[in-house]
């Protein structure tokens, strides 16, 4: 229920952002400002990522799912599901171009601020960790906490950003795409119930014992920092996440593994958050970044069989390494 109500914000949020569009009066302006074209850029390239970049997400999950059922590699799930977003945004950029394109086109009263009106494509590859894992059964008979599992990941984060940067700040809007899985590692679990109270048991987690994907939808603000040969600036961001949790095993409660099933397979709505220090190297009409992002997401999902089903949580805490190019939609 909480997935279609995002769905269903979403939706309205693209139908807010394109109704400028079919205003009578939207192309009467004779005098352009290049901040009045980017809020028309902006209602027209948004609404086809936010209303088809979810239901592309959760078709490339379950085509990922599929795939592991059929007892493919998660390498071959993990790029079904990338995949398929990517071939949306490109198709979704595909049917806009022309419009877009008429749009930046315009004609432009002379702009003399220092804004920079930018695209990002960007690669984030991380070091990271599963956090502060905590497991209840729903019947309240037992709990278990792990303090950390490691984690990697088949591809990097991809996405895309478009904003504006002046000489002291800037926002922009970010999408992208996140994989991440657990690692091998034996674990120590602290497991408590009434009958044994707590207890240590020790346990090998398999590698991809949990497949986590995301899509993070969200904004950054920013604050540039005196110019030395490159721009450093230093920022804050934070968004929803659109989260995916597969298994072939029903849960830390059942590591009993269910060939050519998917034992678990949980979709949900989260946040996530970030800082993060940048340095970029502009030319006229481009840039080339690095930023480094401490980040933290939230994970909450049900999993295990029936007679031991919980309510997990953990938090997926990375150290992103964020590179990408910056273009002037302007030219």
């Amino acid at each position: 229920m909480k997935l279609v109500k995002i769905l269903l914000l979403i939706s309205f949020c693209s139908a807010q952002l394109a109704k400028d569009i079919n205003d009578p009066f939207f192309n009467k302006e004779t005098n352009f400002t290049k901040k009045s074209i980017y809020k028309q850029y902006l209602s027209q390239a948004l609404p086809g990522y936010l209303f088809f970049g979810p239901y592309s997400f959760m078709y490339g999950v379950s085509l990922g799912g599929s795939a592991i059922s059929r007892g493919d590699s998660p390498l071959k799930a993990n790029t079904l599901w990338l995949s398929t977003p990517l071939l949306a945004g490109l198709l979704v950029h595909l049917a806009s171009k022309d419009l877009i394109n008429n749009t930046l086109a315009k004609p432009t009263n002379e702009d003399y601020s220092s804004t920079f009106y930018y695209n990002i494509y960007f690669v984030s590859p991380d070091i990271s960790s599963i956090q502060n894992i905590s497991f209840k059964a729903l019947d309240s008979s037992w709990d278990a906490k792990i303090d950390e599992v490691p984690s990697g990941f088949d591809y990097p984060t991809l996405g895309f950003r478009t904003g504006f940067m002046t000489e002291r700040y800037g926002i922009d809007y970010e999408m992208s795409l996140i994989e991440h899985h657990t690692s091998e590692k034996k674990i120590i679990y602290e497991y408590n119930s009434p009958e044994t109270g707590i207890v240590p048991l020790e346990q090998k987690i398999p590698s991809h014992f949990y497949m986590l994907h995301s899509m993070y939808i969200g904004v950054n603000t920013y604050y540039v920092l005196p110019n030395f040969f490159i721009t450093p600036y230093l920022g804050i961001g934070g968004g929803v996440l659109l989260n995916s949790v597969q298994s072939e095993y029903p849960g830390p409660a059942d590591l009993a593994r269910e060939d050519g099933s998917l034992a678990l397979d949980e979709m949900g709505l989260s946040y996530g958050a970030h800082a993060f220090l940048g340095f970029r190297h502009v030319k006229e009409n481009l840039f080339y970044y690095l930023e480094i992002r401490p980040t933290i997401h939230k994970f909450e999902l049900e999993s295990g069989s029936i007679e031991n089903k919980s309510r997990d949580k953990f938090d997926l805490e990375l150290i992103q390494f964020q590179v990408g190019i910056g273009q002037n939609i302007f030219k």
